[in-house]
């Protein structure tokens, strides 16, 4: 049976011409076959089944039985796609970070780029960017949350980690809110993030790869924030962001680690 041109359409994303694609699929299918039962099956014309099946055989997509008739047999499916995947998923990680670079150098070069934000509607979706785009840290500080913004910031955070991405948090073992008290060990559960615990004020500091820094602060009436309220300043400064980076790390090692 030959695959469909979905299939065949993906073998072509990895490399092989319309003809290549469809000669292995039916490989596959045949189990072994000779290269005229091989252009029949795939509808591949005589005059270039011969030059179809040489370069599968050189890229690694059949093998050449020495038999006669001279015959072909298809390399184990899962074994070749998995070495074109990875193959390009190394290609697409090479263009992801080189391409950032040029990006980061050019937003080094340009005029200081400052924003404010209000309100928790546009600082959580920002958060969620930042921590989507993260490449090696994600650094927060500090005890100003709401319920719902550990919600959805959490999955976020739960994602760069399996990225590979170094997820570390400072603050307050529980945060008081208007709508109730976090206890903040249970509610970054399931991130996989590193947690450790201090007095820390109630403003907070998101710092991601020591080049993009987001402070937020809010009105605090007796020692509750109104998070809800809150307005943020976000800048892709690398100089303000290194400067609350090393701060972070001094403030890392006087914390406590959390008990999970």
């Amino acid at each position: 049976m030959m695959p469909d041109e979905k299939v065949v359409a993906t073998l072509q994303h990895m490399g092989l011409t319309y003809y290549g694609a469809k000669a292995y699929g039916a490989l596959v299918a045949l189990g072994h076959a000779s290269p005229a039962a091989i252009a029949k099956e795939a509808d591949v014309p005589r005059s270039k089944i011969y030059e179809t099946l040489k370069r599968l055989e050189e890229s690694g997509w059949a093998r050449v039985e020495r038999s006669r008739p001279l015959t072909y047999k298809p390399v184990y499916p899962k074994e070749a796609i998995e070495e074109r995947r990875k193959a390009l998923n190394a290609e697409i990680e090479y263009a992801s970070a080189e391409l950032s670079s040029v990006y980061d150098r050019q937003v080094d070069r340009e005029a200081p780029n400052v924003k404010l934000i209000r309100g928790m509607d546009n600082i959580v979706p920002r958060i969620e960017d930042m921590a989507s785009r993260a490449r090696h840290d994600v650094c927060m500080l500090g005890a100003l949350y709401t319920k719902d913004e550990i919600t959805r910031v959490k999955k976020y955070l739960a994602s760069a980690r399996k990225r590979g991405v170094n997820v570390r948090i400072i603050t307050r073992p529980t945060i008081a809110t208007a709508e109730g008290d976090i206890a903040t060990v249970e509610a970054f559960s399931r991130t996989d993030s590193d947690l450790r615990l201090f007095r820390t004020p109630f403003i907070k500091f998101v710092v991601i790869d020591g080049r993009e820094i987001m402070i937020m602060f809010s009105r605090v009436e007796d020692d509750v924030p109104d998070a809800r309220n809150a307005v943020a300043i976000w800048t892709p400064n690398r100089d303000i962001s290194s400067y609350m980076l090393s701060n972070f790390n001094m403030m890392w090692e006087a914390a406590e680690a959390a008990r999970k």
